[in-house]
């Protein structure tokens, strides 16, 4: 499987306390962005919101450039205090490979107003 590491940026909305995660991932050729979902995991024994972004093989020619915001369904709390942006190639939901995440904590959301 291919590297798939998002990269991220965290924005808490001054005016309504929403969060909402922006990613930018480098999709592989043959590959497109097929769903996104969101979800408390856990890793390395510490909870997470996840925010999952799944992609499927497409024939596509040529690399693309996947860009989207998410609204979070889920701020933090006492157990979660990180949000991960997971990237998972459906071919090997069974047994991924790789770690294609990237984490980022709550309190270092940028704020906006």
């Amino acid at each position: 499987m291919k590297l798939l590491k998002p990269y991220v940026n965290l924005i808490r909305s001054a005016s309504n306390g929403v969060y909402t995660l922006n990613s930018v991932v480098s999709v592989p050729k043959g590959y497109a962005l097929n769903t996104l979902s969101q979800g408390e995991i856990e890793k390395d024994g510490q909870k997470l919101w996840a925010v999952t972004a799944t992609i499927t093989s497409n024939g596509s020619v040529g690399t693309e450039i996947a860009e989207f915001s998410v609204p979070l369904e889920q701020g933090p709390t006492d157990e979660v205090k990180t949000v991960s942006m997971v990237m998972v190639d459906t071919a090997l939901m069974a047994n991924p490979t790789e770690d294609n995440s990237t984490d980022v904590d709550y309190d270092d959301a940028e704020e906006l107003m």
